[in-house]
């Protein structure tokens, strides 16, 4: 610094602590100590500040001091620094915009004046430092200097432009997507329109701008109605479901849309509604295709479960004629047993086709109807022996039903034959409780019991080495239980339902 210079920042230092051009003397020590320590106060605040702050002489634009955040971050030491013009430290095409900045205060001194501007500064390392600066001038005695403190916005500038690239992408997804997309406020009022919606309106985005989305005439007066209040559940912070709804486009088609809408809230506090709308036309279009050759199957399923029931139905007649012509009476009763077992299944093709749901069938009215038509085949007066069915609700499908419809078949028929002989009165019991997947189904009855010495599991008799069958096709297992009558558990899993191709 020139010897006038370093003369004026000497008396500048001396009237910044009061003392001015007066000498020290011993009257003047307790002064002095007070403004040393204020001066070292300030000087400690000015170095804890994260911003670079510089004092710069006018006109020359040198460094006069700076604070130790200014150092650090250019990486310079105060020696090094003190001098030095602070256009050593400007990106050189913004060095004229700064100087212009320092001419106007000069020549605008003694009117309050502060500018704010963003450079770029150069560090040591001729790494840039982005930094928003604000500038004011100040007077001591008859010098000038400028005071400047500057803040790295390094960090900021990065996440403005993380946001812009965000915004720049949002609008390229915004302007085109396929899908038509509407800006609301939340009264309604358009804000923005994407391409799609332009073209399928056939109105400029000028035009539809501060207009009512409710006003474009594309939406029936009920539809209005759904639209508002699924608006108001979406202002209230409720979750709202896509929904569908019914449009009319420019050649007065009607056209299927999905809409989905959400809250946009921007940093300012203000909020607007996104809705997008996904032209659902074609799929509504295959939808209703579909659902009508879902009924043609349905109706064609019915009517194949009817015809297999009737054709069931003419084996068992043709089973009933052929046993009028035979005398014997076991052979007779073979007939009746088929007759049974072929009722049985033909009792499940009847409430498939009879069902709503062509996969599953109500299993205790299954039941109810399998075991009509057993006391009626066996003469069973119902009022001597009674029929308990003690479950409800049971839906069973067909590869479940069939096999424990013609278990159910066999051990009731067993019991109408022997349990109740001579006339005995007594009860039967269907059972069936399920644990998730897991059955067990109990047939008992209360009548004379089950034979002593018989091995029901190793027999030779057709019904119950039937059952056997059965209850390994169901991969369950059968027990029997003879206290107090006669009395089988069949523990099982329901079967998958296998998809027919």
């Amino acid at each position: 610094m020139p010897s006038n210079a370093s003369d004026n920042w000497d008396s500048l230092r001396e009237k910044i602590i009061g003392l001015g051009e007066r000498s020290v003397h011993k009257s003047y020590y307790p002064e002095l100590q007070q403004q040393i320590a204020e001066l070292k106060r300030f000087k400690a605040l000015l170095d804890q500040s994260n911003d670079a702050i510089f004092l710069l002489e006018m006109p020359s634009c040198l460094i006069a001091d700076v604070n130790k955040s200014a150092l650090d971050q250019l990486g310079y030491t105060q020696s090094e620094i003190l001098n030095m013009s602070i256009n050593d430290f400007i990106i050189p095409w913004e060095v004229n915009q700064m100087e212009k900045i320092f001419s106007d205060l000069m020549e605008n001194r003694g009117t309050p004046d502060r500018r704010n501007v963003i450079t770029t500064f150069l560090k040591s390392s001729l790494e840039e430092i982005p930094a928003e600066i604000s500038i004011s001038l100040v007077e001591f005695g008859n010098n000038f200097y400028v005071v400047m403190v500057a803040r790295d916005i390094t960090e900021r500038m990065e996440a403005e432009r993380a946001l812009m690239q965000s915004e720049e992408k949002y609008r390229a997804l915004f302007e085109y997507s396929p899908d038509f997309i509407i800006l609301i406020t939340p009264d309604g009022e358009i804000i923005d329109i994407n391409k799609s919606t332009k073209s399928f309106i056939n109105l400029f985005r000028e035009d539809l701008i501060g207009k009512s989305i409710l006003e474009l005439g594309v939406l029936s007066e009920e539809d209005i109605r759904d639209f508002i209040e699924i608006g108001q559940e979406l202002m209230n912070g409720e979750f709202v479901e896509p929904f569908e709804f019914k449009v009319i486009d420019i050649n007065g088609q009607i056209c299927w849309m999905e809409a989905h809408l959400s809250l946009l809230e921007k940093s300012r506090g203000d909020t607007s509604i996104q809705v997008i709308l996904h032209n659902i036309t074609k799929r509504k279009t295959y939808e209703k295709q579909i659902k009508q050759s879902l009924n043609e199957k349905e109706v064609l399923l019915k009517e194949i479960h009817h015809r297999v029931k009737n054709n069931l139905q003419i084996i068992s007649s043709l089973l009933n004629l052929q046993s009028r012509y035979i005398e014997d009476e076991n052979a007779r009763g073979v007939f009746k047993e088929s007759q049974n077992r072929i009722k049985s299944m033909a009792l499940i093709h009847e409430k498939l086709y009879q069902s709503e749901d062509l996969t599953k069938i109500d299993f205790a009215e299954y039941i109810r109807s399998l075991t009509f038509h057993l006391f009626r085949s066996y003469s069973i007066d119902q009022s001597a022996v009674k029929l308990s069915i003690n479950f409800e609700g049971v839906l069973f499908d067909i590869d479940t039903s069939i096999p424990c419809g013609l278990i159910i078949n066999e051990l009731i028929s067993n019991s109408l034959k022997y349990a109740f002989p001579d006339g005995r009165k007594g009860k039967i019991s269907v059972d069936l409780q399920l644990d998730q997947e897991k059955c067990v189904l109990t047939i008992s009855d209360d009548g004379v019991g089950f034979p002593e010495g018989l091995d029901f599991q190793n027999t030779e008799t057709l019904g119950l080495r039937l059952v056997n069958i059965l209850v390994s096709q169901i991969n369950g297992v059968i027990a029997l239980d003879k206290c107090d009558g006669t009395s089988f558990k069949i523990e099982f899993t329901k079967l998958a339902y296998k998809e027919r191709i």
